[in-house]
């Protein structure tokens, strides 16, 4: 932490001798030259050196281990996810990566994503990477858009010269999970030193880290759910497991139960009356299982499929990162640089075998079903057809087709280039242009095409042979299809199926700016300093969507066929896009005395978007003892929409959703009660009376095939949205802190920063359910914004589509306060030098504020749970000794309530808690050789074998991984070694 004490950074280096009162430099959060015990806001810095001791070669997650820096998106969190699968990004302030601006060298860098403007840090050649400084609050006055949380920099070395190497292996205890890095570097001076040339590059092997018996709560078939009183189930004797509670009063009384899926290799049919699991059939009939009696139905927490072994907790990834840095000084008042990097990221993801049932629904809003089988159906066995009382419904998990991947290759270009100089005595100039080009492939195979499996299941006999029944279908190849028991699916039929996804996507940057600084007035023995500059920047995206999403041509390109949304892939849409900003900023700093100043930002910015925004900073130093420093910082920041926001056609997602005409009967009863935020406050007979005036749902009442009650799904299409009208979103910040070194107490330093951020306006969508609940509890129904993204199917009634535009809509609140202690000493009589390194932080909010059902204003605060401490702690203790260097590091996490606010407490039937983790690692390194020329260095991270606190799918912040969460490490113990070699 910098302000009033040494650097983060261990090794002495430019920020480091800032702090000791070596010349000033431009140090992040200001254009203005200064000592960085001058800076306004918090600055953190991290080194190469301390990058190695925290034991991981992501960078991203060396970062993450700091208070107030969380992961934006890892490979542990996007597993199987479309757009982000493969990224590792940063959020400060746990306000989100398209919040918090990363620059390199002081510059904006492209877009590492699709979707949102966000740079991964994997795409960075870490071994190029001098020190990385990280600045919270508002600084938007000073770069732009995005800078609410704050500003994460990094800076490539620019005078290292020689040739350096650094080889690194790690291994985990469990399997898979295997890492190797290796660094080169070669710096080299010209010309008396004014020409310098940098290259160098970052290799990274990544292995996949997969569900299995080595970390064997990952592959556990549990869930959170409540237990099963029903007689028919009796023999799983749910209500009797560790946990759970045996009397019926309380049946809905969440525990750890057996859960798997009804979605079996198999298939279940007729409902359950009839299953297939491990090649073995039973039915409800006359092959009951060996542990009932009586008729008992298939019951998927027993009998069902364990989905959950061999899936990607973490995927893999082999990089390439190489870079290059030119300077030349044209003269003494002049000099040029130019810096090229390029990265190569491949990742891949492997997910779970595609499972499909007759219900499962496909096409333009949901128009076809797959369907049942004929009871005519050639293949139905005996086992089915003793239970059949008509077409014979199905659910199946279609291993036969293959495991669902996500693979990616994605390639980054950026350029940045600068011309500084002196105008004067009194003033310097910078010029700077850059350009940044991503590009993204993606592979999505062994999805299923739904429309052609509809085609495979209805077939017909012709002498002696089973064919599809389709004239037009057999044309195009179509192969009937046995899905009766486990393999029994052909390699043609799966062919026949297999829908092989892909798309690709592109973002491209080009900015160019200059600025000037120096002293522009005396006042006594004091300078007022100043910046101005200008700035030029454009954001382009080209989306290539898989053409089952692209609703201009479809599987066969042609528009006038209706062949979109035919698979199981949620595939993203094609879209070009753009904008221009074009931007004028100025900072002033001003010594009001020998250890007094007071600075000022501003910027101003004109959207081709948005139009112009404005952004400011206040902020002073106080210094009134060389061991006492002040530090305040006031800020107004935007966040301009990215093109996404902006401009992206509705994209496909999958939202859970509990209708409010569930429940509903003919009559105009059944309806208790709504779900949403402030559900509370919605008035049923309304609710009742526009769910009744809904033609499908008469429609649905009308068909004697249904239901007395409207029965609807509970998940339904809930595409996102761009949205053409959304503005910018605008923050403001404080920032106070106090640094202290006492003369009283040799070798500590006490940091301690209050901050809060208040967005309002913040862009987001409102959640399908509460745009459902919204539309159907208004008096002014249908005619609203609610109901106008709503779409119902007008023959079930059911709800098929609800598109969540991207809206200003909420307030959002972070506050807290960050600690940070450091104390050098030595004990008597024992050679060497310790380092006691506390990083603390505690949020003191954490909201949101919205408007709810009945216009009511609620507020959310997520302190308190699981993900969302209140507290974050990080200690570390080092131990020198001449050239030899090891290093302790705990890391706390504290624990949680799953929902703190409708399950505060064990009363509560879905109350659960997590208690508090704790990692240990250890880090070792000696040098030796003339000019310490070598280095062998290792350690051992999660020295318990920690994986972390089980959080199955029923929880809110669990899922069916079970050991992926924030408080846990998928790796679980894990040896590293390295070497290093300098000449």
């Amino acid at each position: 932490m910098v302000g009033t004490q040494p650097a983060y950074a261990q090794t002495t280096g430019p920020v480091q001798d800032a702090v000791e009162g070596a010349d000033e430099i431009i140090v992040t959060g200001s254009r203005i030259r200064r000592d960085a015990v001058e800076s306004t806001v918090p600055l953190v810095v991290i080194d190469f050196d301390q990058f190695d001791e925290i034991g991981t070669t992501d960078l991203a997650e060396a970062l993450t281990e700091l208070p107030g820096v969380e992961e934006g998106i890892s490979q542990r969190n996007s597993n199987n996810f479309i757009q982000t699968s493969g990224l590792s990004t940063i959020s400060l302030r746990r306000l989100g990566d398209d919040r918090t601006l990363a620059l390199i060298n002081g510059k904006r860098a492209v877009s590492n994503s699709g979707n949102a403007d966000r740079v991964s840090v994997s795409t960075i050649p870490a071994g190029l990477v001098e020190r990385t400084e990280i600045t919270t609050g508002g600084l938007s006055a000073i770069y732009g858009s995005d800078a609410i949380a704050g500003v994460v920099n990094f800076m490539i070395e620019d005078d290292f010269t020689g040739f350096e190497t650094d080889a690194r292996y790690s291994t985990p205890e469990a399997s898979g999970g295997e890492e190797f890095r290796l660094n080169a570097t070669y710096g080299t001076e010209a010309m008396d030193g004014r020409a310098y040339f940098l290259i160098g590059g970052t290799y990274r092997d990544e292995k996949m880290i997969m569900a299995d018996a080595t970390r064997p709560n990952s592959i556990l078939p549990i869930s959170f759910d409540d237990p099963s009183f029903s007689n028919n189930d009796s023999f799983a004797d749910q209500p009797n497991q560790p946990g759970c509670r045996p009397e019926p009063a309380n049946n809905d009384f969440h525990c750890f139960l057996g859960n798997r899926s009804s979605f079996t290799p198999g298939g279940v049919f007729e409902g359950g009356d009839a299953w297939n699991v491990g090649g073995v059939w039973f039915n409800d009939r006359s092959l009951q299982p060996s542990d009932r009696t009586g008729s008992s139905d298939f019951f998927s927490d027993v009998d069902g499929y364990n989905f959950r072994p061999d899936r990607t907790l973490s995927g893999s990834r082999e990089i390439l990162n190489l870079g290059a840095t030119a300077r030349y000084d044209f003269t003494p008042d002049l000099t040029g640089s130019l810096t090229a990097l390029y990265s190569s990221v491949e990742s891949n993801t492997i997910g779970g075998f595609q499972n499909v049932s007759g219900t499962t629904r496909y096409g333009l809003l949901d128009a076809d079903s797959v369907g049942n089988i004929s009871s005519s159906h050639p293949l139905i066995p005996v086992e089915v057809e003793e239970t059949r009382s008509g077409s014979v419904s199905f659910s199946r998990r279609f291993v036969e087709v293959g495991q669902n991947q996500r693979i990616n290759e994605r390639d980054t270009i950026r350029l940045m280039s600068d011309l500084k100089g002196s105008l004067s005595d009194n003033f310097d100039f910078e010029l700077y242009g850059t350009y940044g080009y991503f590009k993204q492939e993606q592979q999505n195979p062994n999805e299923i095409n739904l429309a052609r499996l509809s085609a495979a299941l209805d077939v017909e006999t012709v002498s002696g042979n089973i064919q599809c029944s389709d004239a037009d279908r057999r044309a195009e190849g179509c192969v009937p299809i046995n899905i009766f028991g486990e393999n029994s699916i052909t390699a043609d039929a799966a062919d026949y199926i297999r829908y092989n996804g892909f798309g690709e996507q592109s973002r491209t940057q080009y900015s160019a700016g200059g600025y000037v600084t120096g002293d522009l007035a005396q006042f006594g023995p004091h300078a007022l300093q100043a910046v101005f500059g200008a700035e030029f920047r454009r954001e382009e995206q080209s989306t290539t969507g898989d053409p089952d999403g692209d609703s201009i041509g479809g599987l066969d390109g042609d528009p006038t066929t209706n062949d979109v949304f035919q698979t199981t892939l949620a595939t993203f849409p094609s879209v070009q896009s753009s904008y221009d900003v074009v931007e004028a900023f100025g900072e002033l700093k001003l010594p009001l005395s020998d250890n007094f100043t007071a600075e000022a930002a501003a910027r101003i910015a004109n959207y081709t978007t948005v139009g112009t925004v404005y952004s400011w900073n206040l902020a002073s130093t106080w210094r009134p003892t060389p061991n006492l420093n002040f530090r305040a910082n006031l800020a107004k920041a935007q966040r301009a929409p990215s093109l996404t926001e902006f401009f992206s056609p509705a994209r496909t997602d999958s939202d859970g959703l509990n209708d409010p005409c569930s429940g509903l009967l003919a009559d105009g009863t059944g309806i208790t009660g709504i779900s949403g935020d402030g559900s509370a406050n919605a008035d049923l007979a309304i609710v009742t009376a526009n769910c009744l005036s809904e033609p499908g749902i008469q429609a649905y009442f009308a068909d004697p095939e249904q239901d007395p009650d409207f029965d609807p799904p509970g998940s339904v299409n809930g595409p996102n949205s761009g949205n053409p009208n959304v503005r910018e979103e605008t923050a403001s910040t404080l920032t106070l802190g106090v640094g202290y070194r006492p003369e009283w107490f040799d070798g500590l330093t006490l940091v301690v920063d209050y901050f809060r951020i208040n967005i309002d306006d913040a862009i987001t969508s409102i959640s399908t359910q509460n745009t459902v609940s919204l539309c159907y509890s208004a008096s002014d129904f249908p005619n609203n914004r609610f109901c106008d993204v709503i779409t119902r199917n007008p023959e079930t009634g059911f709800i098929t589509e609800v598109i969540n535009f991207q809206e200003n809509l909420n307030e959002e609140n972070v506050e807290g306060i960050d600690v940070t202690l450091n104390y050098e000493f030595a004990l008597p009589k024992i050679p060497g030098e310790f380092d006691l390194r506390l990083n603390y932080s505690h949020y003191l909010e954490d909201e949101v504020v919205f408007e709810g059902i009945g216009g009511e204003e609620i507020t959310t605060t997520s302190l308190g749970e699981i993900g969302s401490a209140d507290d974050e702690f990080r200690a570390t203790m080092s131990y020198d000794l001449d050239k030899f260097r090891l290093r302790y590091t705990l890391l706390f996490e504290e624990g949680g309530v799953d929902d703190p606010i409708n399950d505060p407490d064990p009363s509560f039937e879905r109350y659960f808690k997590t208690g508090d983790e704790f990692f240990h690692r250890i880090y070792a390194r000696y040098d030796f050789g003339a000019d310490d020329r070598y280095r062998i260095y290792g350690g051992v991270n999660n020295i318990f074998d920690n994986f972390g606190p089980i959080l199955p799918s029923g929880l809110d912040n669990g899922s069916s991984y079970n050991i992926v969460s924030d408080l846990g490490d998928i790796v679980g113990r894990e040896f590293y070694a390295g070497v290093r070699v300098r000449f």
